[in-house]
């Protein structure tokens, strides 16, 4: 078995894509070329993302590898062997035209996490469904201590299609209290983000900074573009760690 890069070079950095624009220049995978016909190569992906993870279960990006071997059987083994002790892996197990041969997960891991995270969605639903229809009912009472009673009002009433609409009015009126919650949390945090920004970039270093819409991404000024980003995202650093 032998381990070999994917990408040629390192993805450009944010600053760099800024500053090239289209055309920074961005790596090319070559673990391809370097396989030879009978052996099989093995990627490993995060199971739920499909980023790109190493066989320690790490994520990577443009240091990602692969791993050689000369027969699908030892790609087999040590496929499993990388699931069974990082569970997150899935490995892909590929030949030397690039065509995927097999898949290698842990699907017991996997099986009991899918299962986890399907009974908290239902309890989640369930909770916020009996939520919503006690508070329909909290509010159903409250209303009869100041609406004029009428003969319907305290009449119970019973069926699948009755439950079935309460418990949907439930789980709509749980799920609009959770957006409009939501909602506040979000522009409370955004406005207090504005007013650290506002305090922290005065007029001036304002007008300055807008150079960085006028600046053309030629060799000539490239330098002075990015010199300019840097500060004014240092900046904004500042400002939110206060």
């Amino acid at each position: 078995m032998r381990e070999v890069r994917v990408y040629d070079g390192d993805f450009p950095t944010p600053e760099q894509m800024l500053a090239a624009g289209p055309s920074a220049p961005f790596p090319k995978e070559v673990w391809l070329q370097q396989i030879r016909p009978g052996e099989f190569a093995v990627r490993y992906r995060d199971f739920k993302t499909g980023v790109a993870r190493n066989p320690e279960g790490k994520l990577v990006q443009s240091s990602e590898i692969c791993r050689i071997f000369p027969n699908l059987e030892e790609a087999r083994a040590d496929s499993l062997k990388v699931v069974n002790e990082h569970w997150v892996v899935v490995c892909f197990i590929y030949d030397h035209t690039g065509a995927k041969v097999q898949t290698v997960s842990n699907t017991r891991k996997l099986s009991k996490y899918g299962a986890a995270v399907y009974a908290q969605i239902l309890f989640v639903i369930a909770f916020c469904t009996l939520a919503g229809m006690i508070s329909i009912w909290l509010l159903y009472k409250i209303s009869l201590l100041f609406l004029p009673p009428s003969p319907s009002a305290h009449q119970p009433a019973s069926g699948w299609l009755y439950w079935a609409s309460y418990a949907g009015a439930g789980l709509l009126l749980a799920g609009l209290g959770i957006y409009l919650r939501f909602r506040f949390v979000i522009d409370r945090h955004v406005s207090r983000i504005r007013t650290k920004l506002n305090s922290a970039i005065s007029p001036n270093d304002r007008k300055r900074f807008q150079e960085l819409n006028y600046l053309s991404r030629d060799p000539a000024q490239r330098e002075r573009f990015l010199s300019l980003a840097n500060e004014y995202q240092e900046k904004i650093r500042e400002a939110l760690k206060k």
